[in-house]
């Protein structure tokens, strides 16, 4: 850049851009200045800037804008009235001389021809060939030479004229309204030469007085331009900033527009934008007015909410007018514009004078939706979140802490059975490449998804593998990640998945059926095979043409392959696929046994490629202690922003939940405590009844010995034990037993139970 600039409002998105594109340059010492949006004295020029000059310095910044800058960049969207006012006054003073080329640019919008209809093609009148004019006369002679000999001929009354005028007149209005034909109206572009016509609405009033007012400075030396720019784009985002997320979050599933989506929307792209300023400056045009849009071919909304949508969200837009709740009326507005423009022919030419300039988003968003997403992550420092998950022993433990980690980093978790769901549903665009062979190995497919064990590798398992490379390479997991649930199972799985293996998973060439033709079609004359010369080939000469290509594509293929397997042994080895997983976790099983079958081939596979297994044992530890353990380890690279939650939120919520968790330990303890006297009490009362009721028992007995006491011995071994004795003597001396003292003991105690009764 041979041209010193001035950037009003550095900071600004318009100003940063600049910035990037000014620094490319090696210069040893700056030669540019530049304001800031707010005035710090304490902030040190960037590389490249000479100078930061202040506001609240209005004269030395007059003096150093005029003696040491060429081209002043003022940008309406960053820029005030202040600002304005300040430039146009330095050029308005009759003092102020320009002894060198001065450009003045201000960068508007086109908001500004917000309120414009679409331009009508002026008509261009037609002339009528000679030829047709003497035909039509000669017609006209011929009737009225037929209509004077009726008249002669035929002499009737006056009803019989008056109706032979009704006729004619009829037949005139029938020939008119056939030479009459309905004007078409054609709407073509507007150009930049019309920007004396432009209107904008109420609302955008104040932007096109800016312009008028620029555009009123005249003066010797000095080059005023205004470059319109479209609807920017690029870097991160300023107006589609919302549309990027939502597409990028897929929240919600389906992007919207507004109304019916035909409004035509010009757009361009920041660096784009930066790059038309600088060759304006650097190659004054005569026009004092530039359009600076891409050349989109479609710049109907509904094409560029479509790009965005199936170049970073799930492919699928609607009609919603819930989906812009959280937008502005400003950013509605430049949605709801309509204004079909030229792109300004100093940036794509034309045949005979075609142009130099380097275009970065030339077709817009649709066409370059994927290089925006780039900008936009890398901006945004959005990144996916690859995990595989594995756990021998499933159970509703587990599947919350899969949940856990899937809606804190808002990525999918995917097994085998989703992947081939998905592969299923309608609302995925499935390759048509491999469609028909999906649908005929199908069935083979799902029966070695049930069997869970490795087979060796087919057509049908080929199927198998792209089915699932192309799961994991649509947006939502090439954006935001994924989570692999116990999937793959095995090492050859991983292998075949994570890697190309194009030679591997190539399939064979099916041959061409041959169609089946009808006897009308053989009695049909068969036009004849021509070569490039027009020549007729025979049928056999043919079939050994389409042979010799066939051979050659495939020579070409390999070829091919070759190349890129000696690209590969130069670079080290085969590159894994973008959806190369960054974290592997095992979980141990919930039992109370510590031994479990590792999946070692897998593991050694990954840690073979630098990435080792992380194994955590949830048995001692809660959901969120388990989920905090897995979070740091797949942060352990460093955490994205991807719209989470901030570390700070993570914080205040670990410590509530500490906080929740003491309580309840607290509590509980108060609880145990007063279940343990509850519980105390009870026992203590049950011995006491023990204890009352044995007293009493002891008591009773105690007065029963007492009364026992009270009688003489000999009354009561002669009134007790003494006649019992005797039946017991008397029953010895009847039975006659062999054991006569064991009999007398046996009976005395059987009676003992009776004597009370007795």
């Amino acid at each position: 850049m041979s041209k010193r600039y001035f950037i009003n409002n550095l900071d600004s998105p318009l100003g940063q851009e600049f910035y990037s594109q000014l620094v490319k340059e090696d210069t040893e010492e700056g030669v540019h200045m530049a304001t800031y949006t707010i005035d710090d004295p304490n902030k040190m020029p960037p590389k490249g800037f000479k100078k930061i000059l202040k506001r609240y310095k209005p004269k030395l910044s007059r003096k150093k804008m005029l003696e040491e800058c060429d081209v002043y960049v003022y940008d309406v969207a960053s820029a005030t009235q202040t600002d304005l006012d300040f430039v146009c006054d330095i050029f308005r003073n009759s003092k102020t001389t320009l002894e060198e080329q001065k450009v003045l640019i201000l960068v508007s919008s086109v908001l500004t021809w917000s309120a414009m209809p679409d331009k009508v093609k002026p008509k261009v009148e037609k002339k009528v060939d000679e030829e047709q004019e003497g035909e039509q006369q000669e017609q006209q002679e011929q009737q009225q030479k037929k209509e004077e000999a009726e008249a002669e001929e035929n002499q009737e009354p006056k009803e019989d004229e008056n109706n032979q005028d009704q006729e004619q007149d009829q037949q005139q209005i029938q020939q008119q309204q056939i030479n009459e034909v309905p004007e078409i109206i054609e709407y073509v572009p507007w150009e930049e030469s019309d920007y004396k016509l432009r209107s904008a609405s109420t609302q955008y009033q104040q932007l096109k007085e800016w312009e008028d007012m620029v555009l009123g400075l005249q003066k010797e030396n000095l080059k005023v331009i205004v470059v319109c720019s479209g609807l920017i784009y690029g870097k991160g985002e300023i107006l589609f900033q919302k549309y990027f997320k939502k597409a990028w979050l897929q929240q919600p599933y389906k992007l919207s527009y507004q109304s019916d989506g035909n409004n035509k929307v010009p757009t361009v792209h920041i660096t784009d934008l930066v790059k038309m300023i600088v060759k304006v400056s650097e190659s004054i045009p005569e026009s004092n007015y530039i359009f600076a849009v891409d050349n989109t071919q479609d710049r109907t909304q509904k094409a560029i909410i479509q790009g965005i949508a199936t170049g970073v969200g799930s492919g699928w837009i609607e009609q919603n007018d819930d989906f812009f709740k959280d937008f502005t009326p400003e950013e509605m507005d430049c949605f709801r514009l309509h204004l079909d423009c030229k792109t300004s022919q100093m940036f794509i030419g034309n045949e005979e004078t075609p142009s130099d300039f380097e275009w970065h988003c030339e077709k817009g968003i649709a066409f370059n939706a994927k290089k925006i997403l780039q900008e936009f992550t890398s901006i945004h420092k959005l990144r996916p979140i690859k995990i595989i998950m594995e756990s021998k022993a499933e159970n509703m433990r587990f599947q919350d802490i899969l949940n856990m980690i899937s809606d804190h980093y808002r990525i999918p978790v995917i097994n085998q059975d989703q992947i081939f769901k998905d592969a299923q549903d309608p609302n995925y665009v499935f390759p048509s490449e491999i469609q028909e062979d999906f649908n005929e190995y199908w069935p083979v497919i799902q029966e070695y998804i049930n069997t869970k064990a490795p087979a060796q590798l087919s057509e049908q398992l080929k199927i198998y593998y792209k089915v699932i490379k192309w799961r994991l390479s649509q947006n939502d997991c090439q954006n935001r990640g994924f989570i692999l649930q116990n999937f793959p199972n095995f090492f050859e799985e991983a292998d075949f998945i994570f890697y190309p293996n194009k030679q591997k998973l190539k399939m064979k060439k099916k041959p061409k059926k041959k169609p089946v033709v009808t006897e009308e079609e053989k009695k049909q004359p068969q036009e004849p095979v021509v070569d490039e010369n027009g020549d007729p080939i025979e049928q056999e000469q043919a079939e050994e043409q389409q042979q010799e290509e066939q051979q050659q594509e495939e020579q070409q293929e390999e070829e091919q392959q070759e190349e890129e397997q000696q690209e590969e042994e130069q670079e080290g080895g085969p590159k894994p696929e973008d959806f190369f997983p960054e974290s592997y976790i095992v979980i141990k099983p919930l039992g109370k046994t510590d031994n479990f079958d590792y999946n070692r081939k897998l593991i050694n596979f990954f840690s073979e490629r630098n990435l080792d297994a992380y194994f955590i044992d949830p048995r001692k530890k809660t959901n969120h202690d388990t989920f905090e353990d897995l979070r740091i380890y797949i942060e352990r690279n460093g955490r994205p922003y991807n719209y989470l939650q901030n570390e700070k939120e993570l914080i205040v919520l670990y410590f509530n939940l500490q906080k929740i968790k003491d309580l309840t330990i607290k509590y509980t303890r108060k609880q145990s405590i007063q279940i343990w006297k509850e519980i105390t009490k009870v026992k203590k009362d049950k011995r006491q009844d023990l204890v009352t009721k044995y007293t009493k028992y002891i008591q009773e007995q105690e007065q029963e010995l007492q009364q026992v006491k009270q009688f003489p011995f000999r009354n009561y071994l002669m009134d007790f034990v003494v006649p019992v004795l005797n039946e017991g003597l008397v029953e010895v001396a009847h039975i006659l037993p062999d054991d006569p003292v064991e009999f007398l003991a046996e009976y005395l105690y059987k009676r003992s139970f009776n004597v009370d009764n007795e």
